[in-house]
């Protein structure tokens, strides 16, 4: 038999009791903590779509902007015959 880590010990143990917990509940006790873990992960995935929406518009406006200076440059430069 091969002798396990500390580590090892603590993730088989682990292990036992979610699957102990998952056969102690009901099916509805089930359903509402699956339900809940599934709003928690859309609700991180929400927040890094959200963060990802706003970095997008915040270059968009600097692109813009840059381009807007550009054409005001062009047209000092070369006025229209």
């Amino acid at each position: 038999m091969k002798a396990e880590t500390a580590q090892e010990y603590r993730e088989r143990v682990a292990r036992a009791g979610g699957h102990g917990r998952a056969a102690k509940l009901t099916d509805k006790e089930r359903q509402k903590s699956a339900r809940k873990a599934a709003q928690a992960r859309w609700a991180r995935t929400k927040k890094k779509i959200d963060s990802l929406t706003e970095q997008t518009q915040t270059l968009e406006r600097k692109v813009k902007a840059n381009s807007d200076s550009r054409v005001a440059k062009q047209k000092k430069t070369n006025p229209p015959h």
